[in-house]
């Protein structure tokens, strides 16, 4: 008998500890706060801290529609669409800003060609590489140097743009490489691209000013995407779309710091670093959710659901505000109840 209740007591005692553990659990730090649905395939977006707008890429009618493009501006406070650019007939999809010159790039996918908008005047300029063979992806701008870069995995190579005269420049090639995710560090004057083409998921690094290659780094998850910056803490992180995980790198000798891994059919795709905080956000596609991770001890700090195909994500840098894209299923039958949606995420 006083054994029964000896157990008896051992176990309320557990279940006190595990209820009062379950109460220890972090309150939420984050919430969507504004949703808004996009007529449109939607990709890519930016925010401008200028006109306090953000600026998504919304192309209709798939890769090769012989229709009218758009790009759709939102109030960065509501979402609420508020104007649109036409860009003539040219796909949207990769898009980055010069906060400086005002100055909005749009790339075209397989038309291979970028357009330069000035968000003043709304002039768009068209700007070809001549490579008839380029499949355009990812593009990045140094404000500093007013240079605009293109990641090209149809003729694998980056592509260089004069912003000042929003001219092609030339071409780094690279032969046999799969480039994909790109980033610039303008103060060491470094380029970073994915080469998605091996099972060693290598970042390669260029010198700005020479576009010599300067380093080949392996990261061991195969196609790796994106790239976020650190600048003070000198990190690379690199989103693995198919292995799950964002590998953090040091930026001065490419080695492993490490890797977090979010979950089986995570896959991360967009990231984005906020330096005033200290969190990575990374949009995680099959999983529907923004993954708020804290850099110091690589762990992932909360969850925030999106119920759609999380996609690209930016950052206002003043205000810490997160802005996420979702894309909608390939199939009809794949219900998505966000999909084509831009999202608002805040601290509560």
């Amino acid at each position: 008998m006083k054994k029964s209740i000896a157990v008896l007591g051992f176990s309320m005692v557990c279940l006190g500890a595990f209820a009062q553990q379950k109460e220890e659990v972090a309150p939420k730090m984050f919430k969507v706060d504004a949703v808004q649905k996009i007529n449109a395939s939607i990709y890519q977006l930016v925010h401008n801290p200028v006109t306090k707008s953000v600026y998504v890429a919304g192309p209709k009618g798939g890769f090769r529609a012989e229709t009218d493009q758009f790009v759709y501006v939102l109030d960065e406070a509501t979402l609420a669409v508020k104007d649109s650019i036409n860009i003539g007939k040219y796909t949207p999809f990769g898009m980055a800003i010069n906060t400086r010159t005002q100055t909005l790039y749009v790339g075209h996918s397989i038309q291979q060609n970028i357009s330069a908008v000035d968000l003043k005047t709304r002039k768009s300029t068209l700007i070809p590489s001549g490579r008839e063979k380029s499949k355009i992806r990812e593009i990045v701008v140094d404000e500093d140097r007013n240079l605009v870069y293109v990641s090209d995995h149809g003729d694998p190579s980056i592509w260089v743009v004069d912003g000042k005269t929003n001219k092609y420049l030339k071409t780094i090639a690279i032969p046999g490489a799969f480039p994909l995710g790109l980033n610039v560090d303008s103060r060491k004057g470094r380029i970073y691209v994915t080469d998605s083409g091996t099972m060693q998921g290598n970042v390669l690094v260029y010198d700005s000013k020479t576009n010599e290659l300067v380093g080949k780094w392996k990261t061991w998850s195969y196609c790796p995407l994106n790239i976020a910056l650190d600048l003070k803490k000198n990190r690379l992180f690199v989103s693995q779309s198919n292995d799950n995980n964002i590998t953090v790198l040091d930026a001065g000798s490419g080695e492993i710091i490490d890797k977090v891994y979010l979950g089986y059919d995570a896959s991360p795709i967009g990231l984005v670093y906020d330096e005033k905080s200290g969190l990575l956000f990374t949009a995680n596609r099959e999983k529907k959710e923004v993954a708020v991770i804290d850099t110091e001890t690589y762990k992932v700090k909360e969850r925030v659901p999106t119920e759609g195909l999380a996609n690209t994500i930016v950052l206002d840098k003043n205000t810490g505000t997160v802005y996420v894209t979702n894309k909608s299923a390939r199939k009809a039958d794949d219900a998505i109840k966000k999909g084509d949606t831009v999202q608002k995420i805040v601290r509560i």
